[in-house]
């Protein structure tokens, strides 16, 4: 009787025990689910640029703090900080990225019952869905009378590109971006009076497996494909593209493009990289120095 009795407690205390962590298990499900929802409507109101509807989801005193890698100082933002730092970077710029977190990587820490820790990767993506930045994040969540706030950010980074972001509003990325396309129409239709004049005469044209290359080696290497009547064409790779500034020169162009020819009836197509020096003399854009690589 005893022994019988004895079992009994025991398989009480057991279910007793099981349904306190079933319990504490759905109230954690339940802030998962909040936190997840108001991440979301964090970024979208990142990405619309509509920061008003940052007030309901971080605190009055959130602060956010990003440690720019190994070799760069700690940052640190109040919430007014934070608007317009995205307003001043982002919005005004027409700068458009998009934020997605890592799967499987988000995890809440239960502080108490008002308080949370989340923690989790992120990755930003250009529109063209080039990956530009990941990091680690924390975060601190506190519940208020207005529900659940961000009241603390802390940002690891792990990679970042975002200096080759695409600033749709910036001059010499359009400029080349325009120069870009201007070449290689002229290259696709075989128009040789536009090409020959979108080089400079000292032209040096590095290529991997071909070697060097003058303006006049370029431009009958020019007239050579286009003669074979191949269909040999030209396309950007999308998203590829980053340009930076030369001081009192000009531009550098990087990117990765891919050229298709017709092979047996079928297309033959190669995907490689390329770096352009542009040469901006008297207000005209011209290629001084051309590296073809990777091929």
């Amino acid at each position: 009787m005893k022994k019988q009795l004895h079992l009994h407690l025991t398989f009480l205390c057991l279910l007793v025990t099981l349904l306190s962590v079933s319990k504490l298990q759905a109230q954690s499900t339940l802030i998962f689910d909040e936190l997840s929802r108001k991440d979301s409507l964090l970024f979208k109101a990142i990405a619309d640029c509509e920061l008003s509807k940052l007030d309901g989801i971080l605190s009055k005193d959130f602060v956010f703090c990003h440690d720019n890698g190994y070799t760069n100082v700690t940052t640190r933002q109040s919430l007014t900080d934070f608007k317009n730092s995205i307003e001043k970077n982002f919005c005004q710029k027409g700068i458009q990225i998009k934020r997605k977190v890592v799967k499987g990587s988000l995890q809440l820490i239960e502080v108490s019952s008002t308080k949370v820790i989340e923690t989790g990767t992120q990755r930003f993506y250009s529109l063209e869905n080039k990956l530009l930045e990941e990091s680690k994040f924390s975060r601190v969540w506190e519940k208020q009378k207005e529900g659940w706030k961000m009241t603390q950010e802390l940002d690891y980074l792990v990679n970042t590109k975002l200096a080759s972001v695409p600033d749709k509003g910036n001059m010499l990325y359009n400029e080349i971006a325009h120069m870009d396309s201007v070449l290689f129409n002229a290259f696709n239709t075989h128009n040789y009076e536009v090409l020959k004049n979108i080089f400079t005469e000292d032209l040096e044209f590095y290529h991997d497996k071909g070697g060097l290359m003058n303006y006049a080696q370029n431009m009958a290497s020019f007239k050579n494909l286009a003669s074979n009547n191949n269909g040999l064409n030209r396309k950007l790779v999308e998203g590829s593209m980053e340009v930076y500034p030369v001081k009192d020169y000009g531009a550098i162009q990087v990117g990765e493009h891919t050229f298709c020819h017709k092979e047996n009836g079928k297309d033959d197509c190669g995907t490689f990289k390329f770096l352009h020096i542009w040469q901006k003399k008297d207000g005209v854009w011209k290629i001084s120095r051309v590296a073809s690589y990777d091929h």
